[in-house]
């Protein structure tokens, strides 16, 4: 798969310097999102998990010079008084990474991710569990960051699977998402 932009080249990049650094991160609901972050202890961001996990403000220092250049460089900074935020998150789940909106998902093109995307992922190997090699084509409609698609591509390599939404920025994420797992 080809990315468009040079944006989309570098946010991939920065994904995969992330998962290579062992990153794992489970999205919480984003009630529990916002208590967690409510914390004193957790103002700023301490590792990879509070920058891009829990969303929270962090010092330049805090991350390896090329990770800030490859932040940077995908336009995924966001000034926070004297320290940074990261535009987007990643959650891990099924043994891969999905970027989408940081907390709090308030714009309105937000590309959410959290429970009910687990339960979805839940509901598709459910699914591909009881009807082992049946799948010819799915469509994923609404998909967000991706997730239902690209785990079912993964699934099912020699179906066709394709991934729909109103919103770009949502089609833009899924498209990142995919090249990052290594699905068509």
């Amino acid at each position: 798969m080809t990315l468009e932009t040079a944006q989309d080249r570098a946010l991939l990049h920065l994904a995969q310097a992330i998962r290579d650094r062992g990153y794992h991160f489970i999205t919480p609901t984003p009630l529990t999102h916002e208590r967690v972050n409510q914390r004193p202890e957790n103002a700023l961001a301490e590792d990879l998990p509070g920058v891009f996990g829990w969303s929270r403000p962090f010092q330049h220092e805090l991350l390896p010079p090329p990770l800030f250049s490859l932040m940077d460089q995908a336009q995924v900074l966001e000034p926070c008084g004297t320290r940074w935020r990261s535009k987007v998150r990643l959650s891990s789940l099924d043994g891969q990474l999905f970027l989408h909106s940081a907390f709090p998902t308030e714009a309105t093109d937000a590309v959410f991710f959290g429970p009910d995307t687990y339960r979805f992922a839940s509901a598709i190997q459910c699914h591909l569990n009881r009807h082992a090699g049946e799948l010819r084509r799915a469509v994923d409609i609404g998909c967000g960051s991706g997730a239902g698609a690209i785990l079912t591509a993964l699934a099912r390599p020699h179906a066709e699977v394709l991934a729909l939404d109103i919103n770009p920025a949502a089609l833009r994420l899924a498209r990142i998402n995919a090249a990052l797992a290594g699905a068509d």
